[in-house]
């Protein structure tokens, strides 16, 4: 049997992840105050959002603790069954390295079976994959096969996002500060691409209700076959942008299903809240 381990930063709904028998590799947070705190399964995107509000400053990320990374390989790979890790990016964190290290050695040494594929991408652009992963193998696809699927999957798709308050990119030190500024006072929403594990700012344009529009454009120009495949609304607190998406969605694209994910706390350490996003399965390359 092939067992699936995702990490938080997937944003893989909790509900989905207990029924489907997933587990999830948590991830340390430090707040303003320096307090430190896990992020795992039961720590829902809501929970964050509302401690987010109490914070003085911008949280950090930090990476996942090297025993809880071997606890979790030895509790899901128990019973001798493979395992595929689908870990935060390379560029993003130095947690998969550390993962690469334990999994060398419990191959090594105690004849584990773990095989670690770097996502490139973040948010439930990973944790989309992971799930139609979990389905192949539910059909009875081998290892390699469903890490094809996986890495061509990862390398061909992207997520894009408008982030309303620029404060968390500039004191984080994604944006320069003078950039922020002006585009508050411009009211220039800058649009971002998740590409090979790194985000990057692919246009900027001015006003809410046209940042959706342009992603919306994305998905009309670079989805593969909108009728038969589903959209995903990225979004946290802002329900008023779902709405207007969905609708911009509906009349211009008609996708088979649109399904709407909270963005996790790993994403809103780094982009705040009132972020919308959008994520679906790009057409092949000529």
């Amino acid at each position: 049997m092939i067992k699936f381990i995702a990490d938080i930063s997937a944003d893989i709904p909790k509900e989905i992840a207990e029924q489907r028998g997933l587990a999830i590799m948590p991830f340390c947070i430090t707040a303003d105050d320096d307090e430190t705190f896990v992020a795992g399964i039961d720590y829902t995107p809501q929970m964050f959002y509302d401690k987010l509000k109490t914070m003085k400053g911008v949280p950090k990320t930090g990476q996942t603790p090297l025993d809880c990374i071997e606890e979790t390989y030895r509790k899901v790979g128990a019973n001798g069954d493979q395992i595929i890790h689908v870990a935060i990016p390379e560029e993003g964190s130095g947690t998969i390295n550390s993962c690469r290290m334990i999994a060398k050695r419990l191959n090594e040494e105690e004849g584990f079976d773990i095989t670690i594929v770097d996502s490139r991408t973040y948010s439930f652009a990973n944790g989309f994959h992971v799930l139609a992963a979990m389905d192949m193998a539910e059909q009875g696809k081998a290892r390699d096969e469903i890490v094809e699927y996986l890495e061509k999957s990862y390398s061909r798709d992207r997520a894009y996002f408008s982030v309303d308050d620029l404060t968390f990119l500039k004191k984080g030190g994604r944006i320069k500060a003078t950039t922020a500024t002006f585009a508050k006072a411009l009211d220039i929403k800058p649009i971002l691409r998740t590409n090979e594990g790194l985000v990057e700012v692919i246009d900027k344009v001015r006003g809410t209700k046209k940042s959706i529009s342009k992603m919306v454009d994305y998905a009309v120009e670079k989805m593969d076959d909108p009728t038969n495949n589903e959209v995903i609304i990225l979004e946290s607190e802002c329900p008023e942008k779902v709405e207007f998406m969905k609708k911009q969605l509906e009349e211009k694209l008609h996708p088979a299903k649109i399904t709407t994910i909270d963005i996790g706390p790993i994403i809103t350490c780094h982009a705040g809240t009132n972020v919308i996003g959008i994520f679906f399965k790009h057409k092949e390359e000529a």
